[in-house]
């Protein structure tokens, strides 16, 4: 073998490492990048607001076919939508969506009706797990934003929440300061009436 054939056969190797380290390096990074996210947050002004789920990408190039959402506390979910061909079922502390397969690669967008409940700049975090039809799943549900498999996450403001609900037997107006008004006012009254009625009896 010539000096020139055997310097073409070591290029060529190393071209196939480096083409198998990218493939490698795209594989791993893959799942991480492309996760089920809250893409939107419409408050509607009632204290209400309608968050948006989407994902574009399947379990290693299968459809997905389910996705379960888990609520935080504080977020009371009002009414599901979904694409067509897909069914939602909405509990207290989850939602469920299962359909017709999404293939890999296409975008599903899922629509959830809350009221939040917080403080303005609170990240609300929302588990999720996404099914395919093979059994294989994902769990997106690392609470770290820079995680592997980062749940979908929003932060509140004050448009998105809806207002402190008032505590049970609490007044929403003051009494005591309009009890004392009252009574400064009776007693006014009484003494102002006493004097009149002093300045009208006859001397004797």
């Amino acid at each position: 073998m010539t000096r020139h054939h055997r310097a073409a056969r070591r290029a060529s190797r190393l071209v196939a490492v480096a083409v198998t380290t990218g493939a490698l390096a795209v594989l791993a990074v893959g799942p991480a990048a492309a996760h089920v996210l809250i893409e939107t947050v419409e408050p509607h002004g009632d204290g209400t607001s309608t968050l948006t789920f989407t994902f574009d990408h399947g379990c290693d190039g299968e459809p997905t076919d389910a996705l379960r959402v888990t609520l935080p506390e504080g977020v009371e979910a009002l009414a599901a939508g979904q694409p067509d061909s897909w069914t939602s079922d909405v509990t207290d502390d989850a939602v469920a969506w299962s359909g017709e397969p999404v293939p890999d690669g296409e975008r599903a967008a899922f629509t959830l009706d809350v009221r939040v409940t917080g403080d303005v700049g609170q990240a609300f975090v929302f588990p999720a797990v996404q099914e395919c039809p093979s059994g294989a799943s994902y769990a997106w549900t690392d609470t770290d934003p820079s995680g592997a498999r980062p749940a979908p996450t929003f932060v509140a403001t004050a448009a998105s929440l809806a207002p402190a609900p008032v505590a049970a037997g609490a007044s929403p107006t003051p009494t005591a300061p309009l009890v004392a008004a009252v009574v400064v006012g009776a007693v006014v009254v009484g003494v102002t009436g006493g004097w009149a009625v002093r300045r009208r009896l006859p001397t004797t």
